[in-house]
């Protein structure tokens, strides 16, 4: 099978079809990378999630709001705390996984590299991804304030900032400043992918969970009548959460590849290229001479 290349020049639908390739090509390794890393606190979270639900079920949480004691509080709330701070941490992994996995694609090419060398692109990236994430946010924040449309503008500036962290390996400022270089008259471009990427995902995810909406209306007027959760099937609603939940966790790395490729092309645009692209280069006309000399 053809070596994926990231470094290429591509219009709006090469993105968003180069993406689908990608997974084509790469889906079963970029999985068992993903699984790797993010199994585990995925199961506990779950766990937690499903904890939660049947306290809801029995009446724990009426017996809170009731007549709260710290035991029963703690006994809630402490499972609640896990889940978001594992969800928070997936999405952490996910994201460095994504971006990780491209990374060493693009510099070892097809073949020459295991999930080892991405989770090393991990355990590297991952608390700077969350000191990013806090600078973006107060940006994006602050330009929302301003009348939202600085907001979108930034935002989608600005998320072309972690593949440029993980590829071109520089700092904060520097990192920053190549956000406005690379994308530099290409916004709309830019909007346009980021945004048919999360069209999918979102579209992807809500035809899978028309089952569990429809059910839930259907029931849940009942159940506030009479307060019996009896009459609701329990392992339907918590293993169709659990499945949307997983589901939701892993589409989202489509929409990191997405904005990765989008990255790669708009850097080849800008004329601008790492040491690696060029010593690829380099051995690519190398290759090119010797074919046409024979």
């Amino acid at each position: 099978m053809t070596e994926f290349k990231f470094a290429q020049r591509r219009d709006f639908s090469s993105v968003i079809n180069a993406a689908f390739e990608f997974f084509k090509q790469e889906g079963k390794l970029f999985m068992k990378t993903m699984l790797t890393y993010t199994g585990i606190p995925v199961i506990v979270m779950i766990a937690s999630l499903v904890y939660m639900v049947m306290q809801l079920v029995n009446g724990q949480f009426s017996a809170i709001t009731n007549s709260p004691d710290p035991m029963s509080i703690l006994t809630f709330f402490i499972p609640l705390f896990i889940f978001i701070v594992l969800a928070i941490v997936v999405q952490i992994v996910i994201m460095a996984a994504s971006y990780g996995y491209m990374k060493v694609y693009h510099e070892k090419g097809k073949g020459n590299f295991s999930p080892s060398d991405v989770g090393q692109q991990i355990v590297r990236n991952f608390f700077p991804i969350i000191g990013y994430t806090f600078v973006i946010s107060l940006l994006i924040m602050a330009g929302f304030i301003f009348f939202i449309i600085p907001g979108i503008y930034f935002a989608i500036i600005l998320s072309l900032i972690f593949p440029i962290m993980f590829v071109e390996d520089g700092g904060l400022s520097k990192n920053f400043n190549r956000c406005f270089q690379v994308i530099k008259n290409h916004w709309w471009l830019t909007f346009a992918v980021l945004i048919v990427a999360s069209l999918i995902v979102g579209i992807v995810g809500s035809i899978i969970s028309v089952p569990l909406q429809f059910y839930l209306q259907f029931k849940i007027p009942t159940i506030a009548q009479s307060g019996d959760w009896s009459q609701v099937n329990i392992p339907f609603v918590v293993i169709s959460y659990v499945l949307l939940i997983i589901l939701g966790i892993y589409l989202r790395a489509f929409v990191y590849i997405v904005t990765g490729i989008q990255y790669f092309s708009l850097n080849e645009n800008d004329g601008s290229s790492t040491i690696m692209d060029r010593i690829n280069q380099i051995g690519e006309d190398s290759t090119t001479t010797e074919n046409n000399q024979q």
